[in-house]
């Protein structure tokens, strides 16, 4: 009756070993150093560190766009053997962070046959791509030469950052313990501090590796008693505790060590990922003890805290009335068993309501709206949890699988990608809007004539500023110079009283004196000029500053006409083909649009078929379980009748 169905797959999905998926931690970019790696006479310049920093700031914050500039503007640079050997190690990581991984493969094979030596950072960061696209030959070669180079003292400059050397040593026991060669990796294990998370990871590598060896049982259980008591108290040392007692449990009681496989699973926390399978195998390693009493109360606690759909919890809802039918309670467990059909009945139902199109469909919608702002590709930071509800806990199993991940990934992307089309369409609608404005208001503005106007009427102001500097240099020759308005007249006054005072003269009489008159028209007349010479000065200053300023100002107006002149020209001749170039980009724009709705209905559809499938195949389990369920009622009831029968025939013998 004990069901492993979990045990492949659950397998599969620990199995897969922690290790980098392209983001880095603020301690890595914290402490990355950019120390000149020359070791020559002649070392790094300025601008090769700098270039060199740029670029490593770059790829360690994801902005991997800018790092291949970056990296680029440094192959450019006069570079020294050593730091090209560096770029071209750093450019094959770059690619495999974007996706290209051929591309990279071959720019490693190039770096392999080139020769040169890189810094053991370079050489840790392929390192990392490689082990986590799992080319385990690959990684060990690039960890193994920044491991080598760590070990030269007299290349420090070339060193492994502090930060990275324990998950160096990692990578380097993940990638051998990967291809089985556990001997080697045990003894760079063996390298390894006793405690630390990377040291954790290491040892469940060997773990598992131990366990497709089948090794001797004693070394097994040695290495996993030191996994586990070496382990950080925090949470991801938690997590991959529980993880390691799952695998040991699942593995002890697949050999027949009940008793050891009890120990290890009574260990699982109760709140991580790996709490629901435990539970599960829990409560059979208790079954295969002939403890039936205890073995349901571990599947009563899964069945609480967990979602009925989760196949643990489907699992264990049959695994409770065998336990208790095994314990001879007859009448509970037959009780249990109808209660067990009706739950499942009302799950088919519930399932049955859930798989059609339109439902994944809402699901799918919800699930892409929860995402709008994050962009696609390799410049996609994360994506959000699918949405919270009955789809989402009825999928919780698929939901796990990287296959399903990487096809939501995929249509995110195409969503992304589709919007950003029609944003670009929209664009040019818009662009092509203000084109055709621009044009209607220029041709009705009739603009070559209206030029012509101003720029007559700006020489005819011209002519006005030259003729009124010939009046200042006329005007500076006068006596009376740069006398204002009121001078003015009174200085035509005292002229016009000299003939007067002549023609007194001529008339005049013995008792008449005229020199009076004479006196006072001369110091009137003294006092005028002194008054106008003194403020001469102040008078042509600011009659030449503000000569000076209409000049300023009709140059302007001259070079604002000239400009004008020469932006309608441009404006004219950039209209020439522009509107079929817009044409041209809307057509190739609504083709864009179009293959990109086609791949995004086949991959929206093609996810909605694999959800529909993974349905389908629970509601073939569950059927299984309801028909396992039926025919336990309809044995126990056939069971009790015989007994019925039975006796009552042994009775009536009695009699």
């Amino acid at each position: 009756m004990r069901h492993y169905f979990l045990l492949l797959p659950l397998l599969c999905f620990l199995s897969l070993a922690h290790s980098a998926d392209g983001d880095v931690t603020a301690e890595a970019v914290a402490v990355t150093p950019f120390v000149s790696q020359s070791r020559g006479d002649q070392p790094e310049s300025t601008e090769q560190r700098l270039l060199r920093g740029a670029f490593y700031y770059h790829y360690l914050t994801n902005n991997y766009q800018q790092a291949l500039v970056s990296l680029d503007r440094l192959q450019n640079a006069d570079l020294q053997d050593e730091t090209a050997a560096e770029a071209m190690v750093m450019k094959a990581a770059v690619l495999l962070a974007l996706g290209l991984e051929s591309d990279a493969d071959a720019l490693f094979a190039e770096t392999e046959t080139r020769g040169g030596e890189a810094s053991a950072n370079a050489w840790y960061h392929l390192a990392r791509r490689w082990h986590a696209r799992s080319e385990w030959e690959k990684a060990e070669r690039c960890i193994r030469r920044a491991l080598q180079l760590n070990q030269r003292p007299e290349h420090s400059a070339v060193h492994l950052n502090d930060a990275y050397s324990e998950e160096a040593k990692f990578i380097l026991v993940a990638s051998l313990a990967e291809q089985d060669r556990a001997n080697e990796a045990a003894d760079v294990l063996a390298s390894m501090a006793q405690s630390g998370i990377w040291t954790g990871y290491a040892r469940y590598n060997q773990i598992l590796s131990l366990m497709r060896l089948h090794a001797v049982s004693r070394d097994l259980e040695k290495l996993i008693e030191e996994a586990i008591y070496y382990l950080p108290d925090n949470y991801e040392g938690q997590s991959l505790k529980d993880r390691i007692l799952l695998v040991a449990g699942i593995y002890a009681l697949d050999a027949g060590k009940y008793s050891q496989a009890e120990s290890y699973l009574r260990q699982i926390s109760l709140d991580s990922a790996f709490t629901a399978p435990g539970l599960l195998q829990y409560g059979w390693s208790l079954v295969e003890q002939w403890k039936y009493e205890e073995a349901m109360q571990p599947w009563r606690i899964l069945q609480q805290r967990f979602s009925e759909f989760h196949p643990a919890v489907i699992e264990s809802i049959l695994a409770v009335p065998h336990a208790l039918e095994l314990l001879n309670a007859t009448t509970q467990s037959l009780r249990t068993y109808e209660f067990v059909e009706k739950k499942l009945v009302a799950m088919l139902d519930a399932l049955r309501t859930q798989n059609t199109p339109a439902e994944i469909s809402l699901w799918l919608d919800e699930w892409q709206k929860q995402q709008q702002g994050q962009s696609w590709g390799w410049q996609r930071v994360r994506l959000g949890d699918m949405p919270d509800g009955p789809m989402s806990r009825t999928l919780q199993d698929l939901l796990d699988d990287s296959d399903v991940n990487q096809m939501t990934a995929g249509l995110h992307d195409l969503s992304s990608m589709l919007n950003d089309v029609q944003r670009q369409q929209q664009d040019l609608l818009l662009w092509q809007a203000v084109l055709q404005q621009r044009q209607k208001k220029l041709s009705g503005l009739d603009a070559e004539k209206k030029l012509q106007r101003l720029e007559q009427q700006q020489a005819d102001l011209t002519r006005s500023v030259l003729a009124l500097q010939q009046r200042l240099y006329e005007e500076d020759k006068k006596v009376f110079s740069f006398a204002s308005a009121r001078d003015q007249a009174n200085v035509d006054h005292l002229a016009a009283v000299v003939p007067r005072v002549e023609f007194l003269q001529r008339v005049n009489t013995p008792t008449r004196d005229l020199g009076v008159y004479k006196e006072r028209w001369r110091r009137s007349r003294g006092l005028q000029l002194w008054r106008i010479y003194e403020e001469k000065p102040e008078r042509q200053w600011q009659a030449q500053k503000n000569h000076w300023q209409l000049q300023g100002v009709t140059s302007e107006l001259l070079e604002q006409l000239e400009n004008t002149r020469t932006a309608l020209l441009w404006a004219d001749s950039s209209w020439v083909g522009f509107p079929q170039r817009v044409a041209q980009q809307q057509a190739a724009l609504k083709q864009q649009e179009q293959r990109l709705q086609q791949l995004h209905e086949q991959q929206r559809q093609q996810l909605i078929t694999r959800v529909s499938l993974h349905m389908a195949e629970l509601d073939v389990r569950i059927t299984e379980y309801l028909a396992q369920a039926r025919l336990s009622v309809a044995r126990l009831y056939d069971d009790s009748l015989q007994q019925q029968i039975a006796g009552g025939e042994a009775e009536g013998k009695h009699e």
